[in-house]
């Protein structure tokens, strides 16, 4: 086991390159947000058009990760990657200089797309790169780059809107994407598809649908992004309405989550390694649900909802962790379509969540969208336990 764990230099190089790809792709999704008024008054347009740029990145991020996916089972994943990645960058810099709403939403469907091919091959090259306690290690390391970019993504957008003008966020983002670019260009391995994958670009999907244990995996991501983003996601109206706080007080609470998220995502391999990945997920999943039913008992008690959220961090990121590491390896052959999709369900759960939530939240409140979330979230822990039999 001691020589499993030994990374060689040139790759830790690698897992920086790859941390820093996927912190400046997560945050390019949080860091816009407080940007919108200033990009309101700059094209001089209503604020729900402004708001149309945050849509239409993650619109082309879930649309084309399961569709752009099947390329890294066909080709080298070192190209796509440095691909990818290029098209964010190409997409980030011309953002920056885009004269009219028009370009600058073409130019945020331009990184969507980018990040799209981008954060799959991540996972999958990932998973072919390191095995056993060194890829969870790594794993873990690298999803806390997206927590990271979690807890200071906003108040990084906030800083640089006050501080300079709001196209110097889009100018940080290409400088910190062209330095990923440089290490990864410098080594990253010459990935290729394994001699056995066939060529047909629909294969992957007809063997994702032909494996229950891999298409009850991507259930279980959908399931559980449902359950958690349906508190996440409306958090921070119950609170702002319930103790009376004001955006950057709020705001605190997001930033302790993604700090706490990142310190769990972070140190992680070692205990889901001792563990395992699926008794991970299923431990961290009930978790999840005692600390949220800890929110509903704690509704009045700002103190017990912080408190509450920052074990939810904790957890979520020892579980999500182990759901990705286990995700990577499910179908080896066709190891960028699966993680593709899992991506695409993450977003998706996200979007159901909000669609859902928003609908649901005057009628049944924040108490009773937790309920939904631990209903979702121990459906989630029952499809793993399932899998873990198969």
């Amino acid at each position: 086991m001691e020589r499993e764990t030994k990374i060689t230099a040139k790759n830790w190089l690698l897992v920086t390159g790859l941390f820093l790809i996927v912190f400046i792709v997560g945050a390019d999704s949080f860091i816009i947000a407080p940007l919108l008024p200033a990009i309101e008054q700059s094209f001089q347009i209503p604020i729900n058009q402004a708001a149309l740029t945050v849509s239409v990145y993650a619109v082309c991020y879930a649309v084309g990760a399961p569709i752009l996916g099947p390329l890294g089972d066909r080709y080298p994943r070192q190209r796509l990657l440095l691909l990818g990645v290029g098209l964010f960058l190409i997409g980030s810099v011309l953002c920056a200089v885009a004269p009219t709403i028009i370009l600058f939403d073409s130019c945020r469907a331009i990184a969507g797309i980018g990040a799209a091919l981008t954060l799959p091959n991540i996972w999958a090259l990932i998973g072919q790169t390191f095995k056993g306690q060194q890829l969870n290690l790594v794993m873990g390391i690298t999803m806390s780059a997206l927590s990271l970019s979690i807890a200071i993504g906003v108040p990084l957008g906030t800083g640089l809107a006050q501080l300079a003008d709001w196209h110097w966020a889009f100018w940080g983002s290409a400088i910190v994407t062209m330095l990923a670019l440089g290490v990864l260009w410098a080594v990253l391995p010459p990935v290729t598809p394994m001699k056995s994958v066939t060529t047909s670009y629909l294969s992957g999907y007809r063997t994702l649908l032909k494996t229950p244990s891999a298409w009850l995996t991507l259930l279980i991501t959908l399931v559980w992004m449902l359950g958690f983003y349906t508190v996440y996601t409306f958090l921070g109206t119950y609170v702002t309405a319930a103790f009376h706080l004001n955006t950057g007080q709020s705001g605190i609470l997001f930033s302790l989550y993604g700090l706490s998220n990142f310190v769990a995502s972070f140190f992680s391999g070692k205990l889901v390694t001792r563990i395992g990945l699926l008794r991970s997920v299923q431990l961290n999943g009930l978790l999840s649900v005692v600390l949220i039913l800890g929110m509903i008992g704690g509704a009045n008690n700002l103190v017990i909802i912080a408190g509450c959220l920052i074990g939810l961090a904790l957890v979520q990121g020892f579980g999500v962790t182990a759901l990705n590491a286990y995700v990577v390896n499910r179908l080896s052959e066709q190891r960028s379509t699966m993680t593709a999709f899992n991506s695409a369900c993450l977003y998706f759960g996200l979007t159901f969540s909000s669609m859902f939530g928003g609908a649901l939240y005057l009628q049944i409140g924040f108490q009773g969208l937790c309920g939904i979330a631990c209903a979702a979230l121990l459906i989630a822990v029952g499809l793993a336990r399932y899998v873990a039999k198969k």
